[in-house]
């Protein structure tokens, strides 16, 4: 089992590894999935790598839910996770934990996403409560000697030539040094330089220790002999021959029983076939009149398509007039404006006004100079 720290820098794979684990062993795809249909089962990285949190967290949601619940913690349904918050089930799932003994170096919004250390961390302490709480615990493994396979003896009188008599004759010609002459051949040198290290090997190790440990190892070199002969092609051939028989007997009182079976079939066959040309028949005038309302709807709706293009056109037609009769209007109001304005008028009678002011007092003048140019003249 690894150990691993929640909310550190631990290996996420090898941590999703374990919670799959540890899911299968509380038969989560028959507790869980089974009232679930719309989950589908884990594979090794689906928390470990972030992909789709719209999957993600329901089901982290889901299944932390029926953890807790396993745990013996009855503080909500499945069901009413799909309606709240990711928030406020990230903080209940979190805060359910540390009533369990769980002890967070994360806060809660690392869960919102469905995958990652995090989620993976809380679904692992939450397996293990799960686990503890079914006294469900892993025990190391207990090996016996009689879990070691024991050699079988040998019958050092057995004759084995028999069975190697045809591959002797092909090699009586053959020199037992013949696969070594042409080496020794090529490296006269090598050969000069191994003489000076052969020699016999001394051991060093107590004859009576050897024997000890020879006497202990021994019955566990042994091989359990299964009843075969050295034959054992033999054997496998007589094995086949008589498994061969067995079909054919078998295959004899069988192949009457296939016969009625595949001509009852071919009767169902042909029974189908033939309800299937009747039934065609029978509602050959209603497909007929299907195909030819089909093609009138489809003309119709070319129509209408048709129609629907000129409407947008003379639309657009319109709008363009209509904006067209709006700027004439503004024209004619503006020169309607001007016609009735008697601004000008009222400015031409105020200088008609002055000019016979003026006038008045330029006649004035005059005849008041001619008076005295007469009065002078006179003198």
């Amino acid at each position: 089992r690894r150990t691993l720290d929640t909310g550190g820098s631990n290996n996420v794979y090898a941590l999703m590894e374990d919670v799959l684990e540890k899911l299968k062993i509380l038969d989560y795809e028959t507790k869980f999935l089974g009232p679930r249909r719309d989950f589908k089962p884990l594979h090794r990285c689906f928390f470990a790598v972030p992909s789709t949190p719209s999957e993600q967290f329901p089901y982290f949601a889901g299944l932390a839910g029926w953890l807790l619940t396993v745990s013996g913690m009855d503080f909500v349904k499945w069901s009413e996770f799909d309606d709240e918050d990711p928030n406020s089930i990230s903080d209940t799932v979190l805060r359910e934990c540390q009533r369990l003994g769980f002890s967070p170096k994360f806060p809660a919004t690392k869960l919102r996403h469905g995958s990652g250390d995090a989620v993976c961390s809380v679904l692992n302490f939450l397996a293990d409560c799960a686990l503890s709480k079914i006294d469900f615990s892993v025990k190391a493994p207990v090996y016996t000697m009689a879990d070691f396979v024991e050699e079988a003896e040998v019958d050092e009188e057995a004759e084995i030539g028999d069975d190697v008599t045809e591959e002797t004759h092909e090699v009586d010609n053959v020199s037992p040094y013949a696969a070594y002459s042409h080496t020794q051949q090529q490296a006269p040198e090598k050969a000069e330089l191994d003489t000076g290290i052969q020699g016999v090997v001394e051991s060093n190790v107590d004859p009576a220790k050897w024997a000890l440990e020879l006497e202990r190892v021994g019955p566990m070199l042994k091989w359990k002999n299964t009843g075969l002969s050295s034959n054992e092609w033999r054997t496998h051939l007589d094995q086949s021959v008589k498994h061969g028989s067995l079909v054919g007997d078998r295959f004899a009182v069988v192949r009457p029983i296939l016969v009625i079976v595949g001509s009852k079939l071919q009767q169902t066959v042909e029974r189908i076939a033939t309800k299937e040309s009747s039934i065609n028949k029978d509602f050959e005038h209603l497909g007929t009149d299907f195909r030819e309302k089909q093609k009138n709807l489809d003309s119709i709706q070319e129509r209408y398509n048709e129609l629907s293009q000129s409407v947008a056109e003379l639309t657009g037609d319109l709008s363009r007039k209509t904006d067209m009769v709006e700027q004439v209007k503004a024209k004619m109001s503006e020169r309607n404006d001007k016609i009735t304005d008697t601004s000008p008028l009222n400015r031409i009678s105020s200088s008609l006004a002055s000019l016979r002011k003026e006038t008045s007092q330029m006649e004035l003048r005059i005849g008041v100079v001619s008076q005295t140019l007469l009065q002078h003249r006179a003198m």
